[in-house]
């Protein structure tokens, strides 16, 4: 045997005898990392769960989450282009037209994430721009316990009853824009006159505890209770409801305010094909179905669900639409009000 065969046959004898260099060279995005802001607590677990893990089985990606909220992920994005802070933004209907505006993200189709055709009539409400996962909605949250009549609208938060048991989200969050948009709306104002929805909410000021942008924030404080009442997401209070607590989860009478959760790929992101793998398992896998089973959220894709868990979802009787670009060349100055009026 010559030297050349002797050295052919130790290589394959090393192959053979590692089967893990075998598998590392079959993972096709192995010592790739995605960065996604996140959005806390069991979301980012079940997109962990059922999304990152199979694919780092699969491929060998990982994936690191950043809690925090939409809009200062864009702007993380948008301060550093050429090297941006996240691959992917995760953000809800009320962001997408600043995505939109500031070029942030990409556009995605069927020949980029082929499972995009499951996505369900309406649900991407931007075109091209966006890859829906679920359709959380505002409801309100009582304490069955703690609270012995019905909240029945964004109004009966001024009670009496509730003194210093109010959460209140401040109106970075996606909740507190809608029910300011909601509070509005019922009391003959509208996105283009926003100023009876400050009037209602001044109302509430004497009931407050917190006001915070944070959901897993609010979260904690109704298990504790600490807050017997807030306005909140479906999904979030029907996870209470399943860990044991006494909470009730009412439409409120003023309508159903919902929007989509979507991931949009970084535009400048240089892990493009990463990024359509993460979001083709995240409409193809495990994701959708866990979701809706978990938090009971409206899936934006066409998937089965157990009868029980179809059964536990809201199922909105006056479902409100919003025009979301209205909203997003407001938001800035309704924030800056809201500041002032509720320090």
């Amino acid at each position: 045997m010559n030297r050349r065969d002797f050295l052919k046959l130790s290589a394959a004898a090393t192959i053979i005898s590692c089967p893990s260099v075998l598998r590392a060279q079959d993972k096709k995005f192995a010592g790739v990392t995605l960065s996604i802001n996140g959005y806390g607590g069991d979301w980012d677990r079940i997109i962990q769960e059922r999304i990152v893990a199979p694919l780092e089985r699969k491929t060998g990606l990982q994936v690191v989450f950043t809690p925090g909220t939409s809009p200062a992920a864009l702007a993380k994005v948008l301060a550093a282009p050429e090297n941006p802070a996240f691959d992917i933004l995760m953000v809800d209907s009320p962001v997408m037209p600043e995505i939109l505006r500031t070029q942030a993200a990409a556009p995605v189709t069927s020949s980029d994430v082929k499972s995009i055709t499951k996505a369900l009539p309406g649900t991407r409400e931007f075109g091209d721009y966006g890859v829906p996962l679920g359709m959380p909605s505002i409801v309100l949250a009582r304490n069955t316990k703690s609270v012995k009549a019905t909240i029945k609208s964004f109004a009966d938060l001024a009670r009496p009853d509730l003194k210093d048991r109010v959460g209140l989200f401040n109106i970075e969050n996606t909740v507190g824009l809608m029910q300011l948009i909601a509070m509005a709306e019922a009391n003959g104002g509208s996105v283009d006159n926003i100023d009876p929805g400050f009037v209602a909410l001044a109302k509430l000021k004497p009931n407050v505890a917190t006001i915070t942008s944070s959901t897993v924030n609010m979260l904690q404080l109704l298990e504790q209770d600490e807050v017997w009442a807030a306005p909140f997401f479906d999904g979030r209070v029907i996870s209470l409801q399943k860990a044991g607590k006494p909470f009730e989860m009412v439409e409120p009478a003023e309508g159903t305010y919902s929007v989509v959760s979507y991931l949009n790929p970084v535009k400048t992101s240089k892990k493009p094909e990463a990024i359509y793998a993460f979001m083709e398992e995240a409409l193809s896998g495990e994701y959708p179905a866990a979701l809706a089973s978990f938090f009971g959220y409206r899936p934006a894709v066409d998937v089965n669900m157990p009868t029980e868990v179809a059964d536990r979802m809201l199922k909105p009787k006056n479902q409100k639409s919003v025009d979301w670009t209205k909203v997003a060349a407001n938001r800035g100055a309704w924030l800056n009000r809201f500041n002032k009026e509720f320090r």
